[in-house]
């Protein structure tokens, strides 16, 4: 089984690292260089002290190119189309209003710009997990069509979603 990656890059743009927990995508993405502002954001505020905090103990280069902000991906602080890449890792299961939240990624993207995600399906853990039923439970994916079909729902172009399976169910989008 032979895997062709291909390499998305924004110079000087705008990256979004989306419920960024203790940070370590911001901390790789202002490594980089690669990027004129990165943002992390997070619903916790402990997440968001945990990720400042691991920047300055790291001494982490590029990091006055970082903002922290406390946000609900249901109700993103960002203009319309002022993002070039996001990403979501291991965040998506997570959100208790998931579809309001891929709406508010699509929207905040410029055009053409690219959302990066992780999240886990049925499966993943073994035996078959609950469904989120609102309050803090997480969501579990039945498969990668139902990820695209989410996707799509939220306004991003079916043509441009990509969603494979990795391992026993970690989902790649």
């Amino acid at each position: 089984h032979r895997r062709i990656m291909t390499t998305y890059t924004v110079a000087d743009g705008v990256v979004v690292d989306m419920s960024c927990g203790s940070g370590l995508m911001t901390r790789r993405l202002l490594k980089s260089g690669s990027y004129k502002r990165v943002l992390a954001l997070d619903y916790s505020e402990s997440m968001l002290t945990e990720t400042a905090r691991r920047v300055r103990e790291e001494k982490v280069p590029n990091s006055e190119t970082l903002t922290l902000c406390r946000a609900d991906v249901a109700s993103l602080p960002l203009q319309p189309g002022s993002v070039d890449a996001m990403h979501a890792g291991a965040a998506m299961h997570c959100w208790p209003q998931l579809e309001e939240g891929l709406q508010q990624i699509r929207m905040a993207l410029k055009p053409g710009g690219r959302f990066f995600a992780t999240t886990f399906l049925q499966g993943a853990y073994g035996a078959a997990m609950p469904r989120q039923t609102g309050g803090s439970g997480f969501r579990f994916f039945d498969d990668e069509a139902e990820l695209t079909e989410l996707l799509v729902g939220a306004g991003f172009p079916r043509a441009g979603v990509s969603v494979r399976r990795e391992g026993r169910g970690c989902a790649i989008i």
